[in-house]
């Protein structure tokens, strides 16, 4: 409830920036406020009631996005210029060409929103990493067969149900159910997703690598937890605390060996075509420096104190982030290690992501939603007092319900 009304307070004001009938709000609203009420007076029900809700404050407007982008004509995509990049280098590459290569002024980029003073990097930079690119493609290409046309929000929404299937899978009960519900709820959410801006593809690869090195599937575990460096960068900073879970779970020095080297195979087999292809134009577009200082983290509070004179001046960011980070996995290893729940898990990397994030050359709202939302999350999860069987050496107690013992 107390997610609820924020998130259903975003989505009426974008139903309003957008037209809809206030009867049409009032009728969309009233049904999710029904679900809740379901769900207060059904115990039974809860599990539906919060899926429908889930479903109807943050799936809704985003339909309603693609809807409007493809159905009715604008001036501007109504499409963040980071999804609507990522579905244009991928039809580029299934082109043939090169999409870290590649020119994108002229391909309807430059109608995307952008309210930066200086002209768009994105223009002539592709800052995300090959699998972001290559994984989802054959899914872009048959929908395109078959339609003729692809959002990237699509992928967005499938990977929404794949995250609340994992995550109802690694914390069981209620707590599991809060935890996959504040995933979505979290105001400002829905906003940023309607623009197709966050990271739901990787933070499912993450919660997959979580379960199966829960359910002591190392090697898939780290097979997964490999494609999701090579989706998004900053899922480097999630290793460690899922290589603690993998300790706790008992992995010995062996099968570590053999999952690094599994992790690191498959970041290497999506990154070394595009390296081969044309390796000045890879690491030139895969560069972080290439876009300026902007968002709301520690870079703008320098370069407005004028400790940093300007926006596209040099600076070790890294140092910062090494100092803020290592701590939080050293924390975070000892914690996870001792407590065996895999909430911790996802709880030490939003922190360890919060803080390096907040410290990066440019901290973007969406980074600041990802890392509340797992923070969030770990919480709620630590509030079930189910554990997963894999981490006790001892035979689980015939009374207690543990998800994995099976």
């Amino acid at each position: 409830m107390l997610l609820a009304i924020p998130s259903a307070a975003v989505d009426w004001r974008i139903g309003q920036i957008w037209g809809w009938p206030a009867w049409e709000i009032l009728g969309w609203l009233g049904a999710t406020a029904a679900a809740i009420l379901l769900a207060v007076l059904r115990p039974r029900a809860r599990e539906l009631a919060a899926g429908t809700v889930a479903a109807s404050l943050y799936g809704m407007p985003i339909i309603d996005a693609i809807a409007r982008w493809h159905l009715l004509p604008a001036t501007r995509a109504l499409i963040g210029d980071g999804a609507l990049q990522i579905q244009i280098a991928r039809r580029v590459l299934l082109s043939g060409l090169d999409p870290y290569g590649f020119n994108y002024v002229g391909t309807g980029l430059e109608r995307a929103p952008w309210a930066q003073p200086f002209p768009n990097p994105a223009l002539h930079h592709l800052d995300y990493w090959p699998g972001t690119i290559v994984l989802p493609a054959p899914v872009q290409a048959g929908w395109q067969w078959l339609l003729g046309w692809w959002d990237e929000r699509i992928l967005l929404l499938g990977a929404a149900v794949a995250a609340w299937v994992l995550l109802r899978k690694l914390i069981p009960g209620t707590a599991g159910r809060m935890a996959a519900l504040t995933l979505f709820l979290v105001p400002g959410h829905t906003l940023l997703a309607v623009l197709g801006d966050n990271d739901l593809p990787m933070i499912c690869l993450l919660f997959a690598a979580i379960l199966l090195v829960g359910r002591k599937q190392f090697i898939p575990g780290a097979l997964v937890l490999g494609l999701a460096i090579a989706t998004k960068q900053t899922a480097l900073v999630a290793v460690p605390p899922i290589v603690a879970w993998a300790v706790a779970c008992g992995a010995d020095r062996r099968t570590m060996v053999k999952s690094a080297g599994v992790s690191l195979a498959a970041v290497l087999a999506l990154f070394l075509p595009f390296i081969l292809w044309d390796p000045a134009a890879f690491f030139r577009a895969s560069g972080q420096d290439a876009y300026p200082i902007q968002g709301l983290g520690l870079s703008t509070l320098l370069l407005n104190a004028g400790v940093i004179r300007g926006a596209r001046d040099p600076f070790p960011f890294f140092l910062l982030q090494a100092v803020v980070t290592i701590p939080l996995w050293i924390l975070g290893w000892r914690w996870i290690v001792k407590r065996r729940q895999s909430a911790d898990v996802i709880l030490w990397i939003g922190l360890a992501l919060f803080g390096f994030l907040f410290v990066n050359r440019f901290f973007q709202p969406t980074y600041a939603v990802l890392g509340t939302e797992l923070i969030l999350i770990g919480l709620l999860g630590r509030t079930s007092a189910a554990r997963t069987a894999t981490v006790f050496d001892r035979k689980p107690a015939a009374d207690v319900d543990y998800p994995f013992a099976s």
